[in-house]
């Protein structure tokens, strides 16, 4: 992995592209703990040197079947959450051993966690275009998908 931004390539459906590609760091980071976390993952280099992965605005990533997996009745739902609530901070360096894989989103997961990152007021000014190319790809209108839950705002305000 490098701190240059990679091409996220989305399967190829039909013989066509899913959609067009877009310079992005947002990867699914597996972690040795099990978790699935959505972020902006890039490297930490101090003198030249690899030192840590940097994690910005994570969110856990887990999948909830209501009905039989893989049945045609089954529906699948993504919930989305904070993945460190105990701090106001979004901005996390972890030890490379901790990361397992890390992976690009597919579409409508990467269009979901740019929408959820707007909604809660995130500058998405680390992102290519402010991140309009990923909300408007592929014909998506940027809205989030109603398979899709966030527990907790990524960014927390006084009520």
């Amino acid at each position: 992995m490098t701190d240059s931004a990679a091409t996220a390539t989305p399967p190829v459906e039909g013989g066509q592209p899913a959609a067009p590609q877009i310079q992005h760091n947002i990867r699914i980071v597996t972690l040795a703990s099990g978790e699935n976390v959505i972020c902006n993952f890039t490297q930490v280099r101090e003198e030249d040197k690899f030192v840590a992965y940097q994690m910005l605005y994570p969110l856990t990533c887990d999948l909830e079947i209501d009905g039989e997996d893989g049945s045609p009745e089954a529906t699948y739902r993504v919930n989305y959450r904070r993945w460190n609530v105990f701090t106001p901070y979004e901005d996390f360096r972890i030890n490379p051993q901790h990361v397992v894989t890390a992976m690009p989103p597919n579409v409508e997961i990467m269009t979901n966690y740019v929408q959820k990152l707007k909604d809660a007021g995130v500058d998405l000014g680390f992102l290519p275009n402010n991140g309009e190319d990923i909300l408007n790809a592929g014909g998506t209108t940027g809205e989030s998908s109603a398979a899709a839950a966030t527990a907790g705002p990524v960014g927390s305000s006084p009520s």
